[in-house]
């Protein structure tokens, strides 16, 4: 018989340090080079991002070029986030959650991709396979992301809350958050039930999912 559970009360806690030895990452979900384009900023009205800029002076036969340039963001990592629940909602059996990721280190950080998530159950850590997209809620395309201090991130999960053919669904009371590009996880309070197979996550992006 299905059973479909109602995921118990998320704590929007997470540990900021890095995880230690033990238990495998989640992830991590590194990408290729540096995105392309224009880069998204979670930046208020007014604020610009900082970039190249190129003037000249001529006088006579003389001619001189000035550039300034400013080094790349660090990486959005779990030593300077916190991550939490932002909401959360549930239907025909399946959960989707919307993460936030507050950048709380004195400077600007950058993301690009899909962040990985594992479980954490009575028999240890699941090692989940996360798969990227897939359906609607969750198939943005991945888009350059800028945090400024005091600001944050977001990106969506999606996972099953029934049993299956392959078994129950798995009780969990922690869940570890990988940004991309990183190798260390944010560990988040977190209890409920899922199937292990269909877990979605959606790419990081500036502002909540609709």
């Amino acid at each position: 018989m299905t059973k479909t559970f109602a995921l118990l009360a998320l704590v929007p806690v997470a540990l900021i340090t890095a995880c230690g030895s033990g238990a495998k990452q989640a992830g991590p979900v590194p990408t290729a080079g540096s995105p392309q384009g224009t880069t998204r900023t979670t930046a208020s009205a007014g604020t610009s991002t900082s970039g190249s800029s190129s003037g000249s002076t001529s006088g006579g036969s003389q001619s001189t070029s000035t550039a300034s340039t400013s080094s790349t963001p660090p990486l959005c990592s779990d030593k300077t986030a916190k991550v939490q629940v932002s909401s959360q909602q549930g239907a025909a059996g399946t959960i989707g959650t919307v993460w936030r990721v507050e950048n709380r280190s004195a400077s600007a950080c950058r993301s690009f991709g899909y962040p990985g998530m594992d479980f954490h159950t009575a028999d240890g850590w699941l090692d989940v396979h996360v798969q990227r997209g897939g359906v609607a809620i969750v198939n943005d395309a991945p888009s350059s992301v800028l945090v400024q201090p005091g600001n944050s991130l977001y990106f969506m999960s999606l996972w099953g809350t029934v049993d299956t053919n392959a078994g129950p669904c798995k009780r969990f009371d922690r869940v570890k958050v990988t940004l991309p590009d990183n190798f260390t996880s944010a560990r988040v309070a977190a209890s409920g039930c899922l199937d292990p197979d269909l877990v979605r996550v959606g790419p990081v992006r500036s502002t909540p999912p609709a």
